[in-house]
């Protein structure tokens, strides 16, 4: 295949963007029992998308509450919620409010939960910290008694009956309390885990209330007759729906140094990524981008074939579609997105730049959900549905998108579509279980066909370049005492077709993973990898003159086989250090050229300070201020300039690509959930191969609108230069500092701000010089807002100064003006019995603001997407 017929859809890409079980109830005491609390664990991700298992507190003793006497009258129930952060002795270290102030209310519940005693939580097996919720409810006092002695009060005959569920989500509605008023007498129960309730009553008319945590309160009429057991089933709003949102239980331990987790709404509502959870990567510290609408970053100055796009740790060949499409996977399967812009462990090998790696979860077998999503650019669904008796849970999805209808409004002479689909099975539990993952995504973009006439309106079209990729992931896990182990084997399919030449990769990928609890600061951790590619290429067509084709850079590539093996310790020796050293091998053998790399890499946390915040327990990492550093070796094996399917990767003749990351820095907490993170690095490219390239390198040679080198005009820069170009190792270095203020909260706002002042060189005749897509200065601001009445805003403000450029006097010695993009995205949730709608605008660039491509052309843009979405 010639690279510049393989490169003209790629080409086009710039100008094609240009357009566009209950307990009975007796007559109520002078006081009602507390509503219990259920505490429910969120699973922690581990290496491998398993999901480490956390034991919470198990109280010892009655979480009871006594009614203050000195309470005020009250009408309606007191709601009182408290974070209690359990020790990993069992002792209640400390009780935080969590719901706003209610004084004599507040310091009853705080004093009580004091006195509360727990078998610790455990993580792993191990017992640890864990910060859960209790929330109590204070019940209205029944009205003082007749002055004249009451008769006993009337037979209890009939029983009320049923289930308590969350209206919208059909959730059962665990800790509620249902309470019933006849002729003046109180009758009250709790609710079970799974939110079933049974309330022995007189016979007559009821009036029923429910009260919950967070949920707005529930009034119903009911008449019952003697001898009869009503069976009913209540649906109950809550006061605010958020289908993204964050449960925090236990304190996370910090552990990385640079890496920086999202989730939540954090993940999906972000204006400007359509809801997508890798591309709010882009707004990161450190990240720069090609091309604002280009869903490749380049990450520290790096080009984005060193980056890793992982799911689970497994390498993903395409992560995003073409053009400003959606990443390849629903993004209902994302639970959270980790991402390293440096200093990655060895678990992550394979790549000298950042890692980007989404992390799924598995489905609990108590989980039912059908998701469909339909906007202006595509349509799909999601069914998860349990199977006990088979002791499985199954998630399907799959979209279809048709952003060529968005296109044609700009031109007639290109159309793209695409389909991604998903499929997976958990089996057993988090521990000892296993986990059937299958999924795959195709692009098809058209061009113009060579038999359409100049001038013509509506040109017939021809595939121009089409993309197909299949993987399966296959796992199982094991777990005993403090040693747990991950077995893995993935198989995939890669396939790439343009002008006539098709390219196919078979993959396989086997891994074993081992996790030693050595001791209660120490953890062990080893692994063996494998990867073994067979690679075909069709015949290519003969290049014409000045074009580089595909064979001269892959010579007789055929197959690729790596082996790896990594050990590394998370080491604690005090609670002021962590120590986390590591090593991993890798060998390489294309059947021409044998390779091999070692990388040592090391990371070291100091915890300066604990700082006493009023929502953060003095125990928490996330309560001191600490200093960090990295330092670390990575390779990589020559990669093509862009990762796409079948096309990523290249003879070892090349060289191993390798960095030397140092970074250091410090994070610092602060009140209101707001935390501050300052991070220095440094990175040593030496050498780096197939960069990505733009610019010409004098103005007697043209540039490279294809986003790497082709060719050019007749007389100028010959194939072969080029193809030395392309393919000469070259020196280069990184270096800035990222500066990222954040705010996590479960409630109120949540965003962050960061910012990133970078350079980021390559050497040239013994001189330094700018990187194409270096930017100096990087501004992200995303925020978000929950509103009453189920809204939610969001605005999105990104700023990138201006890449280099070629003038007169040299190569890259000049800048193109920075751009400034605007986004902005709302939400209105509507709520029935037992789904939910959400209806969404999400406007990219809603300013229309434009930014300059090349050298005086600039364009502007406005990418709109409104959108329905079911959860039933």
């Amino acid at each position: 295949m010639a690279l510049r017929r393989a490169a003209l859809p790629l080409a086009g890409l710039v100008w094609l963007l240009a357009a566009p079980p209950g307990a009975v109830a007796q007559p109520a005491p002078p006081r009602p029992a507390p509503a219990a609390s259920q505490p429910a664990p969120p699973p922690a991700s581990q290496p491998g998308g398993r999901a480490a298992e956390l034991e919470p507190p198990r109280p010892l003793t009655a979480a009871t509450v006594p009614y203050p006497a000195s309470a005020p009258a009250h009408a309606r129930p007191v709601v009182v919620r408290v974070k209690i952060v359990v020790g990993a002795d069992g002792a209640v270290q400390r009780v935080e409010r969590l719901t706003p102030p209610q004084p004599v209310f507040d310091d009853a519940v705080i004093r009580a939960a004091r006195a509360f005693r727990f078998a610790p939580g455990r993580y792993g097996g191990v017992p640890v910290p864990v910060a859960v919720t209790f929330t109590h409810t204070f019940q209205p006092p029944p009205p003082a008694p007749a002055s004249q002695p009451q008769a006993e009060g009337p037979p209890l005959d009939a029983v009320l009956k049923g289930r308590l569920r969350e209206m919208g989500t059909r959730a059962p509605l665990a800790g509620a309390t249902i309470a019933a008023l006849i002729n003046g007498r109180r009758y009250v129960a709790d609710a079970d885990r799974k939110g079933r309730f049974r309330l022995p009553l007189p016979a007559g008319a009821a009036r029923i209330t429910v009260h919950a945590p967070s949920c707005n309160p529930f009034v119903q009429q009911e008449t019952l007759a003697a001898r009869q057991e009503l069976a009913v089933s209540y649906y109950v709003e809550r006061e605010r729906y958020d289908p993204y949102e964050i449960v925090v239980v236990g304190e996370q331990r910090r552990v990385e140094v640079s890496r920086i987790t999202l989730r939540g709404p954090e993940i999906h509502q972000v204006p400007g990524t359509f809801g997508d959870p890798f591309r709010v990567i882009q707004t990161l510290p450190g990240t720069a981008a090609v091309m604002s609408l280009l869903p490749y970053p380049v990450i520290r100055g790096a080009t984005p074939s060193s980056t890793g796009f992982l799911l689970d740790g497994t390498r993903v060949p395409l992560l995003f579609h073409l053009l400003s499409g959606p990443s390849v996977i629903h993004p209902e399967f994302i639970d959270e997105v980790q991402f390293f812009p440096g200093g990655a462990p060895v678990l992550y090998g394979g790549y000298t730049g950042g890692i980007i790696d989404g992390r799924t979860r598995r489905g609990r077998p108590d989980e039912r959900l059908i998701d469909v999503d339909v906007n202006a650019l595509e349509a799909g669904g999601l069914v998860r549905e349990p199977f006990p008796k088979l002791g499985i849970t199954v998630t399907a999805a799959a979209r279809y998108g048709y952003p060529g209808l968005v296109l044609s409004l700009a031109t007639k002479e290109a159309s793209l579509s695409y389909w991604d689909y998903q499929l997976r099975v958990d089996g057993g539990n988090a521990r000892n279980g296993w986990t059937l993952f299958v999924f795959g995504a195709g692009d098809e973009l058209d061009t113009q066909a060579p038999s359409a006439q100049p001038g013509q309106p509506s040109p017939p079209l021809t595939p121009a370049l089409i993309f197909e990729f299949h993987r399966l992931d296959l796992r199982a896990y094991h777990g005993s005492g403090s040693f747990d182990a991950l077995y893995r084997v993935v198989l995939g399919l890669d396939q790439m077709a343009s002008a006539g030449t098709n390219v196919t990769n078979y993959v396989l990928e086997p891994s074993l993973r081992w996790t030693w609890r050595a001791a209660r600061s120490l953890t062990v951790a080893a692994g063996i990898e494998g990867n073994l590619r067979k690679i075909e290429q069709g015949t290519p067509p003969t290049p014409g003159a000045g074009e580089v084709s595909l064979a001269a850079i892959t010579g007789d590539l055929h197959k690729l086989y790596s082996g790896g093996a990594l050990l590394e310790a998370h080491w604690r020796p005090s609670s002021r250090w962590l120590i986390r050293p590591g090593v991993r091998g890798d060998l390489y053998d294309d059947g021409m050229t044998q390779k091999h790399a070692v990388d040592p890499r090391l990371t070291v946390r100091y915890r300066l300070r604990t700082l006493d915040l009023p929502d953060v327990s003095p125990t928490s990492d996330a309560s001191a201020i600490w200093l960090k550093a990295a330092v670390g070796i990575y390779h990589q094996p020559p990669r093509f300039v862009l990762p796409l399917p079948g096309m990523d990767l290249m003879p070892l003749k090349y060289g191993l690509l390798r960095a030397i990351q140092t970074s250091l820095g410090a994070e610092v907490p602060l009140a209101h959930h707001f935390s501050v993170g300052v991070e220095g690095y440094y990175s040593a490219l030496d050498p780096t191969v197939f960069d990505l390239a733009f610019n010409s390198l004098d103005l007697n040679t043209l540039g490279n609108g294809a986003l790497f080198p082709t060719t050019t005009a007749p007389g100028t820069t010959t194939g072969q230069e080029l193809l030395d170009r392309l393919t000469h190792p070259q020196t280069g270095r990184a270096y800035g500092l990222e500066v990222l203020v954040r705010r996590q909260a479960r409630t109120g706002l949540y965003g962050w701000i960061s910012y990133t002042l970078s350079r980021a060189e390559r050497e040239r005749s013994g001189q330094w010089g700018t990187y194409d897509f270096d930017r100096t200065h990087l501004v992200n601001l995303v925020a978000g807002l929950p509103l009453p009445r189920n809204w939610d805003l969001g605005l999105r403000l990104q700023y990138q100064s201006g890449r280099p450029t070629t003038t007169t006097y040299g190569y890259n010695t000049a800048r193109t003006d920075g751009y400034l993009r605007v986004d902005f995205r709302v939400d209105k949730r509507a709520v029935y019995r037992g789904w939910l709608l959400d209806f969404y605008v999400d406007l990219l660039n809603a300013a229309l603001l434009p930014e300059e491509v090349t050298p005086g052309q600039k364009i502007r843009y406005v990418l709109p997407s409104v959108g329905l979405r079911g959860r039933f």
